[in-house]
């Protein structure tokens, strides 16, 4: 989620102990009481779909280089294992290179099979995957990002199959001076075929300044803290929904959808654990304004399943499942177990950030948003059909963090891209 204010770090938080800490955002804080949930231990049959047959030369080559076995199994004879399966990593098929019969994600064992499908049977056919690279992985960068690079990175984004890619933040650039060429990004790529490119606007002023420079979709944001609201957009929670209310009447006037987010859904740098009960009420009065799908945020990534659990339980009493997204900080490395139980109990758009760009600047040490390579591999092997070419994906990847001047924080990329490069020694 984003800050439109002084970031809040932990070192404004009253002293107390590591344990005491973790204490407060642990899954005993809000996790009602209950038998355990059973989680399977081998993958569900994945499904197959064509990759996609049109590159640009840059794709062709980066292809070439990156993936260098593709070429060796065309090569290969039929009886050696190497060339027994096709190796890729177009849109949901399945590429490791030599170790391909190792890590499929195809159990040809009924059995196994089976009982995969009791613990995995809840997850959805299909997800959709919301980017928010270009907006909340950028905005906390401190050295400005030129308007070239972020229209360029959004074009990559949306040729990699990516249905939703939210591309900047109408607000003021006294508070985040990264974002302040807002307008020169949205009328570069309003005209853009093939995803949505909603945009942040967190009052009517942002609202009506994005629809000049030609956004077609706009989202808006709350808290389910109230210390963390009133430090973040200086104002309670009731005050921000009134706001947005005004903002939300007056897209409906246009027929412009509206996203909502809430941030601080499990745990807050100020007040710790938060209630369920507290996300379920804002969410709904964001449901209730219009909003036709609502992100919910673990903004420092402290959550856990045992505390995700009980706050979706919660939310979806009260918003219809198939309108929620979740929305996770890989601070304490849960983001994917988070994913995993949320779409087990039914979610289906997930929001994450190109190369786990971004991070939370609430807390010190906080690490980014939940890397999309990360997320796509994933589902993959879940056999979930994201239409995603994870190939480009990852030239998308390679072409910010050249410019960022540093790694990937996607393990996925790091991984295959290691692989790719063992694989040109033979």
């Amino acid at each position: 989620m984003s800050s439109l204010e002084e970031p809040l770090g932990l070192d404004k938080l009253p002293s107390m102990s590591t344990i005491d800490r973790i204490q407060r955002f642990s899954s005993s804080a809000c996790r009602p009481s209950g038998d355990g949930m059973g989680m399977g231990s081998c993958w569900i049959e994945g499904s197959t779909c064509s990759t996609s047959k049109s590159y640009d030369e840059e794709y062709d080559e980066y292809t070439r280089e990156a993936f260098p076995w593709r070429r060796h199994t065309r090569d290969m004879s039929h009886g050696d294992s190497f060339s027994r399966r096709t190796v890729s990593l177009g849109r949901n098929h399945k590429m490791f290179g030599s170790a391909c019969d190792i890590y499929s994600s195809n159990c040809n064992d009924k059995d196994i099979r089976d009982i995969t499908n009791k613990f995995l049977k809840g997850i959805p056919r299909s997800v959709k995957i919301v980017e928010v690279g270009p907006r909340d992985g950028l905005q906390n960068e401190k050295n400005t990002v030129p308007t070239g690079v972020k229209v360029e990175l959004i074009r990559r984004l949306v040729s990699s199959g990516l249905p939703v890619v939210e591309a900047t933040s109408f607000v003021s650039p006294k508070w985040v001076p990264q974002l302040a060429d807002a307008r020169d990004v949205m009328e570069a790529v309003r005209d853009l075929e093939g995803a949505r490119l909603p945009v942040l606007t967190p009052n009517l002023k942002g609202f009506e300044a994005a629809i000049a420079a030609g956004a077609k979709e706009v989202a808006i944001f709350a808290s389910a803290s109230e210390a963390f609201s009133k430090s973040n957009i200086n104002c309670s929670i009731e005050e921000s929904l009134v706001r947005y209310r005004v903002v939300a009447r007056a897209a409906k006037d246009l027929s412009i959808p509206v996203r909502g987010y809430v941030s601080c859904v499990v745990g807050c740098p100020v007040e710790g654990a938060i209630p369920p009960s507290k996300v379920a009420y804002v969410a709904k009065e964001l449901h209730d304004m219009g909003c036709f799908e609502i992100s919910l945020g673990d903004t420092i990534g402290v959550g856990t399943p045992g505390t995700v659990v009980p706050m979706l339980e919660a939310v979806m009493a009260v918003v219809p499942v198939e309108k929620l997204a979740i929305h996770f900080h890989d601070t304490y490395g849960q983001s994917l177990p988070n994913i995993l139980i949320s779409l087990q109990m039914g979610i289906s758009t997930v929001d994450c950030s190109v190369a786990g760009l971004g991070g939370c600047p609430y807390a010190k040490g906080a690490s980014g948003n939940v890397a999309t390579e990360d997320v796509v591999y994933m589902l993959s092997g879940l056999g979930v059909e994201t239409n995603v070419d994870l190939r480009k994906l990852m030239l998308a990847g390679d072409f910010i963090n050249k410019h960022l001047g540093r790694p990937s924080g996607s393990k996925t990329a790091i991984a295959l891209n290691r692989i790719a490069a063992d694989a040109s020694k033979i």
